[in-house]
């Protein structure tokens, strides 16, 4: 007995083109349902792609990230040590201790009278960078301040204009002449 397509034939029900294009239609039909099933292979293998290609991106974009933190770090300490080096007071060297806090402890500065006052009132500030301490007027030690705090030591703020209301002490002034 032969296929459906030979027993259509002798009965006469078809022809042999339609024969013919019925075989070439259902050629066609398994090519298709292969390719199709290698393109869902790749359409894995692309999403795969992707996804590793978005995955190296997300890493070289955090690279970069810090990158750009370190190096506007650096710029940070180049700017604060230009500002510290150009605007120190070197003239400010004498007989008198000046204490102030740093990292806990208490650090001395051998000063002259006249910066011991300027230091307590307010208008010289002491900074450090790598370990070195610095004396500046207020105008560069705010713009220091304005780059990262990090870097003042000690630095009195204008009191004179926002004075507590409730403070019991306010009354009693602090001896000239007192110093710890």
């Amino acid at each position: 007995m032969g296929s459906l397509q030979d027993q259509l034939l002798k009965a006469g029900l078809t022809t042999e083109h339609k024969a013919k294009v019925a075989k070439t239609e259902k050629r066609k039909a398994q090519k298709k349902k292969k390719k199709k099933g290698a393109t869902s292979d790749q359409s894995d293998l692309q999403k795969h792609i992707e996804q590793t290609k978005l995955e190296q991106q997300r890493k070289a974009e955090e690279l970069n990230q810090a990158k750009q933190a370190e190096l506007k770090e650096r710029e940070q300490v180049a700017r604060v040590k230009q500002i510290l080096e150009h605007h120190n007071q070197d003239e400010i060297r004498g007989e008198v201790t000046f204490n102030f806090t740093y990292d806990n402890k208490v650090k001395e500065l051998d000063v002259n009278e006249q910066t011991k006052q300027a230091l307590s009132k307010g208008r010289l500030a002491i900074c450090v960078l790598e370990g070195k301490f610095y004396v500046l007027q207020d105008e560069p030690a705010r713009k220091i301040a304005e780059v990262d705090e990090k870097y003042i030591v000690f630095h009195v703020a204008d009191d004179t204009a926002e004075s507590d209301e409730d403070d019991p002490y306010a009354g009693y002034e602090i001896p000239d002449d007192l110093t710890w």
